[in-house]
């Protein structure tokens, strides 16, 4: 996987970076802060896509709105683990990256 920066004159499609995003231990209070944060920016990302392909393209939505339920349904998978953590005195280790690749538009 490459790592370097490229400028725009010297663009490698396929060109893969990865970055950490989430990397530490955390209380069950931390671990809800971080995670809703994350996925209520994601939700949240999904909602206006919705609104703004309604409003200005009449297109389709389909896939916002599969991203939302699965969003979603990860918000409740996740409360439930952070309710376990919080009733036996755990804490959470969450690692999280992010993996960008160049693709030329179609």
């Amino acid at each position: 996987m490459k790592t370097e920066t490229s400028s725009s004159k010297d663009l490698e499609l396929n060109e893969q970076q990865a970055f950490k995003l989430i990397d530490g231990t955390f209380d069950a209070a931390e671990s809800a802060d971080v995670l809703f944060s994350v996925l209520s920016d994601k939700i949240r990302f999904h909602n206006i896509q919705i609104l703004s392909i309604q409003e200005r393209f009449s297109g389709d939505t389909s896939y916002s709105e599969k991203r939302l339920d699965e969003l979603k349904a990860a918000k409740r998978q996740v409360a439930a683990l952070i309710l376990k953590a919080k009733n036996n005195n755990c804490d959470i280790e969450i690692k999280s990256s992010i993996q960008m690749t160049l693709k030329k538009k179609t």
